[in-house]
């Protein structure tokens, strides 16, 4: 049957697998007093599905990222992007909800696969008020965004 199925005598033709689609997040990261990029901060998409499916980058000398990643397309859902000072704690983490309505397909749907689609998430960060802690190891709780 599946030999039968999956050849072009029968259209359409079946297929089998799991509706997926490709992503891109770019953008930059700087530091909302001066302006500045910030280089090496942790920008992080936080999975739909599991934690163990979050993706993290750091940014570059210019404080630019890109993150890319397939997932699991049921339906279209919300991104979120959140950054973290990992590496010395001086600035307060941030969260953006990119909305699905704020993507731009860029590939089109074929069969299972629903595309690619790229988004865009600029962060503007504040600095920690008073000192570094110790060691630099600094809580990096994560937070929903508003509108759900």
């Amino acid at each position: 049957l599946g030999l039968y199925t999956s050849c072009d005598i029968i259209e359409p033709r079946v297929e089998y697998g799991t509706p997926t689609a490709d992503f891109v997040v770019k953008g930059n990261v700087s530091d909302a007093q001066n302006q500045q990029p910030i280089e090496n901060m942790a920008v992080i998409r936080k999975s739909n599905w599991h934690p163990y499916g979050n993706d993290t980058v750091k940014t570059d000398a210019g404080g630019n990222y890109e993150l890319n990643f397939s997932e699991t397309a049921f339906g279209p859902k919300d991104m979120v992007v959140y950054t973290s000072d990992i590496d010395n704690g001086v600035y307060q983490s941030d969260t953006i909800r990119i909305k699905v309505s704020e993507l731009k397909q860029t590939e089109k749907r074929k069969n299972w696969y629903n595309g690619k689609f790229e988004g865009k998430a600029d962060f503007k960060l504040v600095r920690h008020p008073g000192p570094i802690p110790m060691y630099k190891i600094i809580p990096t709780n994560h937070k929903e965004p508003e509108g759900k």
